[in-house]
């Protein structure tokens, strides 16, 4: 989607001005746009040096990906923003953290979602499961390697 400003109309009024850049950066944002066309006008380029103001402050750059001046006519510019997924294609692509291992007493392999463990390359997480086959409780110890795979190793649960 691309969005589409032009500031002949308030070219003399710094307050609207600056409140249509805003408008039209804050639904960029939000309608997930690619592309803002700002349309200055070629005149003495005053207007232009303020729009160009306003896009380098830092909590509006932040906000965008680039930005360009069109080398055919250069009283247009172009604000382009980070194409970012819909909320339903993110959920759609997030991936399980599966960890298996081996039950110490029937020797069946399990496969636990271990997702909400908190797991780092320094410290690894101890819990006790159980079976799902035998019900013997396994004490079992997820890590992370240094390319980030996940190791599981279960002993016994019996104390």
């Amino acid at each position: 989607m691309k969005l589409k400003l032009d500031l002949h109309p308030i070219f003399s009024d710094g307050r609207q001005i600056e409140a249509s850049l805003q408008q039209i950066i804050e639904d960029a944002v939000e309608k997930h746009a690619s592309e803002v066309e700002i349309i200055t006008g070629k005149g003495s380029g005053a207007l232009k040096k303020s729009v160009l103001r306003f896009l380098d402050r830092p909590d509006i750059k932040a906000r965008y990906h680039r930005m360009e001046k069109d080398g055919d006519n250069w009283g247009r510019l172009f604000v382009h923003f980070r194409a970012e997924r819909e909320p339903q294609a993110k959920a759609a692509t997030i991936q399980r953290e599966l960890a298996e291992y081996i039950c110490f007493c029937c020797q069946t392999a399990v496969t636990l979602d271990v997702g909400d463990w908190r797991l780092d390359e320094t410290s690894p997480q101890t819990r006790t499961v159980e079976c799902p086959s035998c019900e013997s409780p396994n004490r079992l110890t997820v890590r992370l390697d240094r390319r980030g795979l996940r190791h599981a190793s279960a002993i016994s649960g019996y104390e």
